[in-house]
């Protein structure tokens, strides 16, 4: 795989990622010591020809070379930031965009995509939801924004993207604070190009993802497509508008921007 040093991450599965780097090395780095080693060498000649030609007449000439040596040792303190340990998986991964050769629990990284959201609609409705704007409202003394929090806990993004042909499929869990990285926002997603890191799970289409809130809004019907759609498409998924496209799907570990530096 070509060298992927230098990025900005969108969005990390910290736990995940962790736990492979853990598997890979066991070892997480505190601290390096680097040695500076100087020596200083001089050398002194001196012609001993005078008595020496006195005695047995012929030149000669002697040498003696002093050496001293100093060890300058530094210790650095190494930060192990998400980057660090992220970047230590990246270097396992040995398929890179070529989904002929992908197998299922497969490291896997695909470059410079650009990303969808598949339930946007739907998605906003459930942010608001989880930020406690129904919180106030009850019926018949039943917390309505309390009970619907519940049931969108494992609400997810769902977001695709297309690569030479291929068709990739992904989620990352919904969450009211820290979803993402850097500040960053689920529409800094799909602003620009992004590359993904994650692990192949096979193909996969759309309605293979579902939530305990689409779960029970379709009446316990599991095989209802996760996308968003009007009521009246829920109702006739005949209608033509249902995805049927078989996708790459991606467990998702994290989601960088490369950089260009120099």
């Amino acid at each position: 795989m070509s060298n992927l040093d230098h990025f900005t991450v969108y969005y990390l599965n910290f736990d995940k990622v962790f736990e492979i780097a853990m598997l890979l090395n066991n070892e997480v780095d505190v601290s390096k010591e680097k040695d500076e080693n100087k020596q200083h060498t001089s050398k002194v000649t001196a012609r001993v020809g005078a008595m020496l030609k006195a005695i047995f007449e012929v030149g000669g000439e002697g040498s003696y070379e002093y050496a001293k040596a100093s060890s300058l040792r530094k210790t650095v303190e190494v930060k192990s930031t998400n980057s660090v340990i992220l970047r230590d998986v990246i270097k396992e991964v040995k398929s890179e965009g070529e989904t002929e050769e992908f197998k299922e629990g497969q490291l896997v990284i695909i470059r410079n995509v650009d990303l969808s959201i598949q339930n946007e609609e739907e998605m906003r409705q459930m942010k608001l939801i989880k930020q406690g704007i129904l919180d106030r409202f009850t019926h018949e003394d039943i917390p309505i924004g309390e009970i619907l929090k519940s049931l969108v806990s494992d609400y997810a993004y769902i977001l695709t993207a297309k690569s030479e042909g291929n068709n990739y499929l992904m989620k990352i869990p919904s969450e009211v604070n820290n979803e993402f990285e850097n500040n960053y926002t689920i529409d800094d997603l799909v602003m620009g190009k992004v590359t993904l890191i994650g692990i192949y799970k096979g193909q996969k289409k759309i309605n293979d993802l579902t939530s305990t809130f689409n779960y029970l809004k379709q009446g316990g019907n599991s095989s209802v497509d996760g996308n968003v759609r009007s009521s009246d498409r829920s109702e006739n998924p005949e209608s033509g508008d249902a995805d049927d496209t078989n996708y790459h799907y991606i467990d998702t570990l994290a989601i960088i921007q490369e950089l260009k530096l120099g």
